[in-house]
């Protein structure tokens, strides 16, 4: 069931104290509305009643979608997530048959949501991202480039945004020909390497291709 507290925020702008709704976990079946909430943002959201400034917090959460069997725990602020991935990864887990995952940022949990969503497999695509990076590192690596996340725009295109600091660069476009290559090959031979496996992300992915 979806679980929340509230707790007291002060505006960064007039530094007005006030309460603010913290989402301990998500259940999208028991509380529909939350499954767009966490997509645009507003379940993250402040807004100052007194001055109207808007500030975005991110916290730790559990998120769990039902209906597609997805279960992801948001370690936000980077806290301790071993019990949680002990949990997830025991054999009498209660999440059988579900995706698990366990991201470390709200910008991952939101790429994951993403990817997801488009109905990719996760693996494939951070499989994908570590090529890029890896013609990065080779070829633009006075660029600075230090994240690339999937994206997709309002068109519903699909591709990689490569950034510095937070500030996008360039881009790159998703390549589902490749993904297509790469899922029909290689995915059942990943997925006997890491059949346990919930932190799939960049330094997963550069291990893993290293195995392959």
């Amino acid at each position: 069931m979806s679980q929340s507290q509230m707790q007291e925020i002060t505006c960064p702008k007039c530094g007005k104290k006030q309460f603010f709704r913290v989402w301990d976990s998500i259940n999208t079946m028991e509380d529909p509305p939350l499954k767009e909430a966490v997509r645009n943002d507003e379940a993250f959201s402040f807004h100052c009643g007194v001055c109207g400034a808007s500030a975005a917090l991110h916290y730790n959460f559990i998120y769990h979608e039902p209906a597609e069997k997805l279960f992801i725990v948001c370690s936000a602020d980077g806290s301790d997530y071993t019990a949680m991935k002990e949990t997830l990864t025991a054999e009498d887990n209660a999440f059988k048959g579900y995706t698990k995952r366990i991201v470390l940022s709200h910008n991952a949990f939101k790429e994951k949501l993403l990817i997801f969503d488009a109905g990719f497999n996760d693996k494939i695509v951070e499989v994908m991202k570590s090529g890029i990076y890896a013609n990065v590192d080779a070829h633009y690596k006075d660029k600075g480039i230090d994240e690339i996340f999937f994206a997709t725009n309002e068109e519903g295109e699909h591709g990689f945004l490569l950034l510095r600091h937070g500030e996008m660069l360039a881009a790159v476009e998703f390549d589902k020909a490749l993904y297509d290559a790469l899922l029909e090959k290689a995915l059942e031979t990943i997925d006997a390497l890491s059949p346990a496996d919930v932190i799939i992300d960049t330094e997963w992915a550069r291990a893993m291709v290293e195995r392959l």
